[in-house]
């Protein structure tokens, strides 16, 4: 511990306030299937603490990489069955070995985006950084490979698999978040709520900011609810994650 935090008990008690609440949050997910989780797998988890009064009942889980989300999910939902999907080979062994106890988690290997089409993905070395958009190059990404994939859209995908409709869709996808909803209308208009990573500044070429995903959002039914518990304020932000709920007559349900 810093020593001059001894002699300013306004900074101690801070310091010491932020760290009583980080432990609080860990706690709530003892004896889940995301007791084993660290702080920065838990950002959203006062977000869908929010969508309990929803009956949420099926989860899409956009841009799973190696399931962490997914069990943060299962853990505020018990009872909710998971469609999880992820396109990286390279993830798909971590997310069945990170998921393999716990019942009702269904990973799909498959890009999406906002048609059925061939498109480059962009690896990154740090796979939670790839994308299916070039990485700009002041986003100092480590070393990227690309290689090119089918894309399908979620609404021909899940008619063809004849998926449950869900009640609340998570997106992370690296800032092309947008373009997976533009190819999911039809599941969009039965979600209640979608949770999704939004940006302030552009890490990748041709991605979508903040202002656009909530203009399309708020186009398509949906309010903006809430940032996520430890959005920062009073800095620039880069990326957090935010909820929007489906509005019911003008009011958010």
């Amino acid at each position: 511990m810093r020593k001059e935090l001894f002699y300013n008990p306004g900074i101690l008690c801070e310091r010491l306030g932020i760290e009583s609440a980080r432990r609080r949050r860990l706690a709530k997910l003892k004896g889940t299937p995301a007791q084993s989780l660290k702080l920065g797998h838990i950002d959203s988890l006062e977000l869908l603490e929010m969508c309990r009064p929803l009956g949420i009942k099926t989860i899409y889980d956009i841009g799973a990489n190696v399931g962490t989300w997914s069990l943060l999910a299962r853990a505020v939902f018990p009872k909710a069955s998971i469609q999880a999907f992820e396109p990286l080979e390279s993830c798909r062994e971590d997310f069945l070995r990170n998921t393999a106890q716990v019942d009702g988690i269904r990973l799909h290997e498959v890009a999406l985006g906002p048609a059925d089409r061939m498109a480059t993905m962009h690896v990154g070395a740090v796979t939670d950084t790839s994308s299916l958009l070039p990485p700009c190059d002041h986003a100092k990404l480590e070393g990227t490979a690309v290689r090119e994939l089918p894309v399908r859209s979620l609404d021909s995908f899940v008619v063809a698999n004849n998926l449950p409709e869900p009640d609340l869709l998570k997106l992370d996808v690296q800032g092309y978040e947008l373009e997976v909803l533009k190819g999911a209308p039809m599941t969009l208009q039965r979600a209640k709520a979608v949770l999704c990573e939004v940006s302030f500044v552009p890490l990748y070429e041709g991605q979508c900011l903040f202002a656009d995903v909530v203009t399309f959002m708020s186009a398509n039914g949906f309010s903006l609810r809430a940032f996520a518990l430890e959005t920062r304020t009073g800095v620039a932000l880069e990326q957090t994650d935010v909820l929007f709920v489906k509005l019911s007559d003008g009011v958010a349900v």
